[in-house]
């Protein structure tokens, strides 16, 4: 029965700068009895499992662990699983089950990561949850992203600090926030070119033209994010500077499709704002029509074969649609348009579609 406790006795201990000698120290044992665990000749005694984690800053579980994490296809596989209970509404279930995993797989980075995805979900999905659940996934969601960030792994610790600042801003701890963003500063190398010249080298045109197009999708939706992030209020008071904003952010969506046309709802509430109540129906109009039915494709001459969703794939969930109608129905900044027959037949063509 393999444990391989060595190898990982031994990649924690130099993680934490430590010699055998320092490690047989902190134990009370001689550092030839650390070599041997390393060595996997023999294991620490029973009794020493749980000193030797601490000193270790890891967990019984993942010494033990037979598995450290699950596979991709098991990962895709149970997260699925926990994804349909929760569209059946029976996100209590599918709460148990990811927990189970959670606990089952301690140290697994990418289970993590998607759970952190799901938990989001549970409270998309299920409207009418408490606080104290939306209180309770928020804290596990903390928990788990600062896991992700202390684990370091590339492939996700931008996406981490990212979760890490938002949750810092929304409690207003902004020297934390600031930090965290620093430490951001170094990341900014982009190997799209060179990915793509090592594949033309290889002849493989096919895959460098989809890296360039994977990474133009990327930036579009970036570009997309900064522009909406000028047209809040704060940002940006100036109604001409903001008009002129909406119309290259509309610009961009036509040319790219990358918003799948729902940056309408940002347009009608940025003209609604300033007053502009016609244009703000007009694009509200747009946006119930996909909501209702499908997003635009992004452009497949820029975009395909790398980014070529399916029929399938652009039609809105029916909880994506159950936001929309959320938020026409609860956002302050429709207030205004509640009761004007334009503004109910929105609403009830959005609750048709979903008894639909």
């Amino acid at each position: 029965m393999d444990l391989k406790i060595g190898l990982k006795i031994t990649e924690l201990r130099k993680k934490k700068g430590m010699t055998q000698e320092q490690l047989a120290a902190a134990l009370g044992v001689s550092a030839p009895a650390v070599s041997k665990w390393e060595t996997d000749s023999s294991y620490p005694d029973i009794t020493l499992l749980c000193p030797l984690a601490r000193v270790l800053g890891t967990d019984v579980d993942f010494l033990l662990a037979f598995e450290e994490e699950l596979s991709e296809t098991d990962l895709s596989r149970h997260m699925t699983d926990i994804i349909g209970l929760a569209r059946e509404g029976r996100v209590t279930e599918a709460e148990e089950k990811l927990m189970c995993l959670l606990h089952t797989y301690p140290s697994d980075i990418p289970l993590k990561f998607s759970a952190t995805a799901a938990l989001s979900f549970f409270e998309m999905s299920d409207p009418a949850c408490s606080e104290t659940d939306k209180e309770r996934w928020t804290a596990l969601k903390k928990e788990l992203v600062q896991a992700i960030h202390d684990d370091g792994n590339p492939a996700y610790y931008l996406h981490s600090v990212s979760m890490l600042v938002s949750f810092a801003l929304a409690e207003n701890e902004l020297e934390k926030a600031e930090a965290l963003l620093k430490e951001t500063l170094t990341n900014t190398a982009d190997f799209t070119m060179l990915w793509a010249r090592l594949y033309l080298k290889k002849g493989d045109r096919n895959e460098a033209l989809a890296v360039v197009q994977r990474r133009l999708y990327a930036l579009t939706g970036e570009v997309r994010t900064c522009l909406i992030c000028m047209l809040g209020e704060d940002m940006m008071p100036d109604e001409e500077r903001c008009i002129e904003i909406c119309r290259i952010f509309e610009q961009l969506d036509d040319i790219f499709g990358v918003g799948g046309g729902m940056g309408a709802g940002v347009l009608a509430e940025v003209y609604l704002r300033i007053g502009r109540k016609d244009e703000a129906y007009g694009y509200l109009e747009r946006l119930v029509e996909r909501a209702s039915g499908q997003m635009d494709s992004p452009n497949s001459l820029l975009f395909a074969p790398a980014v070529a969703p399916s029929r399938e794939q652009l039609k809105v969930s029916s909880q994506m649609r159950l936001v929309f109608l959320q938020g026409l129905e609860k956002d302050a900044c429709f207030e205004e348009l509640r009761g004007e027959e334009r503004f109910e037949r929105l609403v009830a063509k959005l609750k048709g579609s979903l008894e639909e």
